[in-house]
C-alpha cells in the first residue's frame, strides 16, 4: 500500500466529518477489482466505533457499485434472465432489502399457481385477477410499481412489469407467451393470436398486427431501469439518481452520468 493510501485510511476515523467524507471518496476512486477489501476487513474488527462505522459505509458503497457494474454488464451483453433481472431492479431501489426475500416471495408466489394451473390464457387471467394484481393510472408513477418485492405484496404494478410477473408464471406451465404492445399497452400474446390485456382487467382480446414487436428480456429491464431513474428524478432523490443513472449510463457504454446537472454529477460528496 503506497503512503497516500495509508494516509487516506488514517483519516477515516478523524473528528471532522468532512475530511473522513473526502478521504472516503478518494478511496473509492482507487478501488480497483477488490483489491482494498483485505484492508477493510481487518479495518473492521477495530476498536473505534467511528472508524468501524465508516469503514461499513465503504464496504456498502463498494458492494452496490460493483453489484451495478455487474447488472449493466449484464444487461448490455443480454445474459441476464427475466427473473434475475426483476430481482436485481428491485434491488437498485430496495438495496437494503435481500435478494433471498425477494426469491422466497417469487417462491411463495409461484406456489399459489399450484392451485389455479395457468397453461392457457383463460387461466392466466384468472389466477392474475384472483390474486388482484392490476395497473394503476398512467398517470401514476412510482418506484413499487417497477420493483417485484413490492409488486407481489402490494399486487399494483406498470402494465409491462405485469406482464413480465404472467410471463414468467405460465411459463413454468408450460405457455410460452410474447410481450408486445397493443394501443399503447402491453400485452401477453399466445401461439394463437390471442393476447391477454394487463391494464383492461385481464381481458383476453384478438391481436391484430401482422408483424409483432417483441420485449425481450432485456428490454423491458432497461425500461424498468428508466422509469425508477425517472422516480429518482421526480422525487429529487440525489442517491437514487446517482445509483441508477450510472448503471443506465454503463449499458451505453458512458462511464458515469457526467451529463447531469450538479448536484447530480458532482464529485464533492461520497456517492453510493
Amino acid at each position: 500500500m503506497d503512503k497516500e493510501l495509508k494516509s487516506l485510511f488514517r483519516l477515516l476515523d478523524d473528528d471532522s466529518e468532512q475530511s473522513a467524507s473526502m478521504a472516503m471518496a478518494s478511496i473509492l476512486e482507487r478501488d480497483k477489482d477488490g483489491h482494498l477489501d483485505d484492508v477493510l476487513r481487518k479495518l473492521q474488527e477495530a476498536n473505534d466505533t467511528r472508524l468501524r462505522r465508516r469503514v461499513h459505509q465503504l464496504q456498502s458503497i463498494m458492494t452496490l457499485r460493483r453489484r451495478r457494474k455487474v447488472l449493466a454488464q449484464s444487461l448490455e451483453s443480454r445474459k441476464l434472465s427475466l427473473l434475475d433481472g426483476l430481482i436485481e431492479m428491485h434491488m437498485l431501489w430496495y438495496d437494503n432489502d435481500s435478494i433471498e426475500a425477494v426469491r422466497k416471495e417469487w417462491s411463495d408466489f409461484m406456489e399459489d399457481s399450484k392451485s389455479f394451473r395457468p397453461s392457457n390464457l383463460d387461466r392466466l387471467a384468472y389466477f392474475m385477477r384472483k390474486k388482484g394484481f392490476a395497473c394503476p393510472s398512467k398517470d401514476d408513477v412510482e418506484a413499487d410499481f417497477y420493483c417485484l418485492g413490492t409488486v407481489l405484496e402490494e399486487f399494483a404494478a406498470a402494465d409491462f412489469i405485469l406482464c413480465a410477473v404472467a410471463k414468467l408464471a405460465a411459463s413454468a406451465w408450460g405457455l410460452e407467451l410474447k410481450i408486445t404492445q397493443l394501443s399503447g399497452d402491453f400485452v401477453l400474446v399466445d401461439s394463437t393470436g390471442h393476447a391477454l390485456h394487463p391494464a383492461n382487467d385481464w381481458k383476453i382480446v384478438e391481436y391484430p398486427a401482422k408483424t409483432m414487436r417483441e420485449w425481450d428480456a432485456q428490454t423491458i429491464l432497461k425500461l424498468a431501469a428508466s422509469m425508477l431513474f425517472v422516480c429518482a428524478i421526480s422525487t429529487d432523490s440525489f442517491r437514487y439518481v446517482h445509483t441508477i443513472g450510472s448503471c443506465l449510463a454503463k449499458t451505453c457504454g458512458a462511464e458515469g452520468i457526467e451529463s447531469l446537472p450538479y448536484p447530480y454529477n458532482g464529485k464533492e460528496l461520497v456517492r453510493s
